[in-house]
C-alpha cells in the first residue's frame, strides 16, 4: 500500500477508507504494528473525502439557488454533516407515523 494519497480523487480516498475498514473488522487480534500507519492513512484520507464533499455540497447549493429550486434542507439533527429535507407535523400534531409497523 502506498502512503501517497490523491488530494483530488474522492474515489481513490474512499477506497482506502474502505480497505481500512475492511482490514479493521477482519482483525481477530489487533496487529499494533500496523494498526496506527493504517488509522493515520485512513484519517488522511477521509480529511481529503470529507473536504470534497463539503466543495460538492457548496457548489449544488449555488446552482439551487441560482434556479430557485427553494429553500435547502435542514441540517440533520445527529451532526453526521448530510442534509435531510425538513418534514412537517400531521396537522392534529401528531409526527404521522402511526401507519408505520414498526
Amino acid at each position: 500500500m502506498s502512503d501517497d494519497l490523491d488530494s483530488a480523487s474522492f474515489n481513490k480516498n474512499y477506497k482506502v477508507l474502505k480497505e481500512t475498514a475492511d482490514w479493521l473488522s477482519g482483525q481477530k487480534e489487533p496487529d499494533i504494528d500496523q494498526l496506527v500507519p493504517k488509522v493515520e492513512r485512513a484519517m488522511k484520507a477521509y480529511t481529503i473525502c470529507k473536504d470534497r464533499l463539503d466543495k460538492v455540497q457548496a457548489t449544488l447549493g449555488q446552482c439551487f439557488q441560482k434556479d430557485g429550486a427553494g429553500t435547502e434542507p435542514a441540517p440533520s439533527a445527529d451532526g453526521d454533516g448530510r442534509l435531510r429535507k425538513k418534514t412537517s407535523a400531521a396537522p392534529d400534531g401528531e409526527d404521522g407515523d402511526e401507519d408505520i409497523p414498526f
